[in-house]
């Protein structure tokens, strides 16, 4: 589903790096796959990204065309924005590129993914790496190869290749660049919210079905109490941080009680956590506007067939909706012997 939507995700080679390393070299499930806390963090980012979907528009025709690029050490991206983004992991070979091949490999990716939409147009490219503004002054005896074929291919569309500063690529660099992955609860906040915590203590200084052990958590010298009665340790949440983790991930699609449950329950551990869960997601305003809880199926009905054209046409407005061009109304008819 991520690569069905990738044209609609920005950074989504980068966002999906870790998780394609844990794929790389095998069969399909050919082998059980060790989901550590960095893939596991990927993974909850995937999803966020696919919650925050970008809204694209549709293209001018006789607007001029520019193509912004980027790459890094792991991915190459390009966006022509706002009307799609591009994004796609190096292999290994192109990731010893060195930074003037990467640009160069970036330029030409993207203009192979975007083809359909830049041919027949003038367009700009704009790149971070200055010399490539000079790519196309070489002589064909300074590249090599691969560079030539390359810039043969980015010749059919445009010559112009325009340089701009890092600072000002804001469009393409933070589609190639791995940032900070954001948890949706503060791990120092909780470490210290633990540490004073009674519950917890009464937990565990008694009898529990949790067993609570203190675990470091991965690239970090933070310790948390994690339940690890089952296969994958779950932190313990204190009370006051527990409503604000359940709005963090049932945000994401808002999803129902009983899911709502499940996907926190998955993640993390405190006394009633579905039960808490559901009773939130039932509070949940945005889901009381947005879903229907029950459903109402009116049986098919049929109709003779008559014996020729607009005999019968049926007649209905559909509304109200959103204001379209001065119109919140849509009237259709259908004949029933054409249908």
């Amino acid at each position: 589903m991520l690569n069905f939507y990738k044209r609609f995700l920005p950074q989504s080679a980068s966002i999906q790096a870790t998780l394609s390393a844990l794929l790389a070299g095998s069969v399909k499930a050919s082998h059980s796959v060790n989901l550590t806390g960095d893939a596991l963090l990927a993974f909850n980012r995937c999803n966020q990204s696919l919650a925050d979907a970008a809204l694209l528009t549709h293209p001018v025709c006789r607007a001029e065309l520019a193509l912004v690029t980027d790459a890094s050490d792991l991915a190459i991206s390009g966006e022509w924005q706002p009307l799609a983004y591009f994004s796609q992991k190096l292999t290994l070979s192109q990731q010893k590129y060195s930074p003037y091949d990467r640009e160069l490999l970036a330029i030409y990716e993207s203009i192979k993914y975007f083809r359909h939409m830049l041919e027949a147009r003038y367009l700009v490219v704009f790149i971070d790496h200055k010399p490539l503004s000079y790519a196309f002054n070489e002589r064909k005896a300074n590249c090599s190869s691969r560079q030539y074929r390359h810039l043969d291919y980015i010749s059919q569309f445009t010559t112009d290749i325009r340089h701009i500063s890092g600072k000002d690529n804001v469009v393409a660099d933070p589609l190639s660049r791995v940032e900070e992955l954001q948890m949706p609860i503060d791990l120092d906040v909780l470490a210290s919210s633990q540490a004073s915590d009674r519950e917890l203590t009464q937990f565990l200084g008694g009898e529990s079905s949790l067993r609570l052990e203190k675990l470091r958590i991965p690239n970090s010298q933070l310790q948390l109490y994690c339940d690890v009665s089952k296969s994958t340790p779950k932190p313990f949440v204190t009370k006051p941080l527990r409503r604000q983790l359940f709005d963090s991930l049932h945000s994401l699609s808002h999803p129902g009680a009983n899911a709502s449950a499940k996907l926190v329950a998955e993640r993390f551990v405190w006394p009633g956590v579905c039960k808490g869960c559901r009773e939130w997601s039932r509070q949940c305003l945005a889901c009381q506007r947005a879903k229907i809880h029950r459903h109402i199926s009116s049986p098919l009905g049929t109709f003779d067939l008559p014996r020729a054209r607009f005999t019968f046409v049926h007649v209905h407005i559909i509304g109200p909706l959103p204001i379209s061009q001065g119109y919140r109304y849509c009237l259709t008819a259908v004949d029933r012997f054409t249908r």
